[in-house]
């Protein structure tokens, strides 16, 4: 048996070791290359030995391009993003867990229902709403020609959030993966607390913000990193809501990065210089705070 489960240790090792090389190579070789200089690249092509140009080719994205920019913009909107989820998660989950109503699992039925639905599937929709948002109010407003009537016109309010923050962060909020998780964490703690609390004459406001909140705290930083990070990498929603160079965001900007060709060999180490400005933030803030997501995450479980 133990023979058995040590051939069975070895294997997992070696599965392990072989992900792990699968995930690193591609990032290695991307560093590498964003450390040699163009003409050692055309030169000796893609290699495993690191330059000496990476500083270099920062300052040359830095002065050439608008990623600086775009790099502020993905930060600006992870945030927001990373925000704007836990606080409709934490309010949400609260209200669902200590306020039962006849109408509780309906409401929860359809937050869950939204996880079903990617949003891509609903790109057309988001987009024409984000293009106008008063368009739900122009539509009640003039039912049966109502507002025709006693204003002479109809109501056509005009609202458009295209390239701005807001129009890139709040389609992305409105999700139920967070509310989710918050609602199990939330089942897990006594149910004496709300009665105690009542009894003590604490509002529901009062309760959840000295004793609930407190006590979300472990999972509410471990989720808002990771949706710091997710809402980093977004690409669909921000390519649509956006396309000034001044508002897209870093992912999107790489795409349109063009520092010229030779031979048809484009300048990839200044191509894999921006791929590394942009994504080392969201890899410093994985590699310190690995050990609080983890551990936020798996106080759920107690």
């Amino acid at each position: 048996m133990i023979e058995k489960a040590s051939s069975i240790n070895r294997v997992a090792v070696v599965i392990l070791v072989l992900a792990c090389l699968f995930m690193l190579a591609p990032l290695v070789v991307a560093f590498v290359t964003a450390t040699l200089d163009y003409p050692t690249f055309l030169r000796k092509g893609v290699t495993v030995i690191p330059g000496t140009h990476l500083f270099d080719n920062i300052a040359a994205v830095w002065a050439r391009t608008n990623l600086p920019r775009q790099i502020f913009n993905s930060f600006v909107t992870a945030l927001g993003i990373s925000f704007g989820k836990m606080f409709l998660a934490f309010t949400t989950a609260y209200a669902l867990v200590f306020f039962k109503t006849r109408y509780t699992i309906l409401i929860y039925a359809a937050v869950l229902a939204t996880i079903m639905l990617p949003l891509e599937l609903m790109i057309v929709t988001l987009y024409q709403v984000t293009a106008n948002i008063a368009d739900p109010l122009n539509w009640v407003a003039n039912i049966g020609g109502a507002w025709a009537v006693f204003f002479g016109t109809p109501l056509r309010l005009n609202m458009n959030l295209l390239e701005t923050y807001p129009g890139i962060i709040l389609p992305q909020i409105a999700t139920g993966g967070a509310i989710l998780i918050m609602v199990q964490f939330m089942r897990t703690l006594p149910r004496d607390l709300a009665r105690a609390a009542t009894m003590d004459g604490a509002s529901p406001l009062r309760f959840m913000i000295d004793v609930v909140l407190p006590l979300s705290k472990g999972p509410l930083i471990a989720l808002t990193l990771f949706f710091f990070v997710d809402g980093w990498g977004k690409f669909m929603w921000p390519l649509i809501a956006a396309s000034s160079p001044d508002m897209i965001t870093g992912v999107v900007g790489l795409t349109r990065l063009d520092f010229g060709t030779e031979n048809g060999i484009p300048n990839y180490p200044l191509k894999m210089t921006g791929a590394f400005m942009v994504s080392i933030i969201p890899l410093i803030i994985i590699a310190v705070f690995q050990r609080r997501i983890v551990s936020g995450l798996t106080y759920m479980d107690r």
